[in-house]
């Protein structure tokens, strides 16, 4: 769940994108359970938005990604603030998580932090023809992503620098990706990691382990005990689930 810090005493307000992205019929079910601390979803967002109007927003990300429709309503409901926006990595920015990261007008990663950009994945079962279908579409998610990394690129990093990363799977460091994007580095933050299970990614650092957004921010959110667990999640499943809804 989205967690905000409202400054009353000024014109700047707080907000925490923790967890996994999912969609809002998702969010609906797993607010059943639990009180969806470990996940963020569109209509949480644009509810803080609406009473934030005017406000300049600092949006601190820690997120693996997701759904991939839902972090583009995201990334477009901040695109739309009409108050300045800066985004801040505070462990890692995955997958659909980063077009919400980039959507902001700043973008600020501590140098032990990290970006990680891939291809969309989803599952289809059916004909040749429906396998075919899914591919194509797949493809035009990729290009709507890579469009996004592509307006924030570096000059010099070309389209064909960024399809390269994207294809591989590419994790960055905080500096690393300002080799990249148009990034502020910032100084290493004091991360602590969750080390129960594997990172569900391919060609991760072998350094990184899920890292529990309540670890990663205790400095400057209010967070509850860490649920590492929940982030045991394979978001290619996620994704395989509701791409092609």
């Amino acid at each position: 769940m989205l967690k905000i810090k409202n400054k009353a005493e000024s014109n700047a307000a707080e907000i925490y994108i923790n967890g996994i992205i999912i969609d809002n019929n998702d969010a609906n079910f797993v607010q059943l359970f639990d009180d969806g601390e470990n996940y963020a979803w569109p209509a949480d967002l644009k509810k803080q938005l609406d009473e934030l109007k005017g406000k300049d927003l600092t949006v601190y990300i820690n997120s693996p990604g997701g759904n991939v429709f839902a972090g583009v309503a995201m990334a477009n409901f901040l695109k739309r603030h009409d108050g300045n926006t800066t985004a801040v990595v505070d462990g890692w920015c995955c997958s659909i998580a980063t077009e919400i990261f980039f959507a902001c007008q700043a973008r600020k990663i501590p140098a032990n932090a990290y970006l990680m950009i891939h291809k969309p994945s989803s599952a289809v079962e059916g004909t040749s023809d429906d396998m075919l279908k899914a591919a194509d579409t797949l493809d035009t998610i990729q290009n709507g992503i890579e469009s996004v990394y592509q307006a924030a690129a570096r000059e010099g990093v070309t389209a064909q620098d960024i399809t390269d990363m994207v294809n591989v799977g590419t994790w960055l460091t905080g500096n690393e990706a300002a080799t990249y994007f148009n990034v502020e580095v910032m100084k290493p933050l004091d991360v602590v990691a969750c080390v129960k299970g594997e990172t569900p990614f391919q060609h991760a650092p072998k350094n990184i382990t899920l890292k529990d957004a309540n670890d990663t921010v205790k400095n400057r959110a209010d967070d509850k005990e860490n649920k590492c667990e929940r982030l045991k999640i394979d978001m290619a499943l996620i994704e395989a689930e509701e791409a092609l809804a």
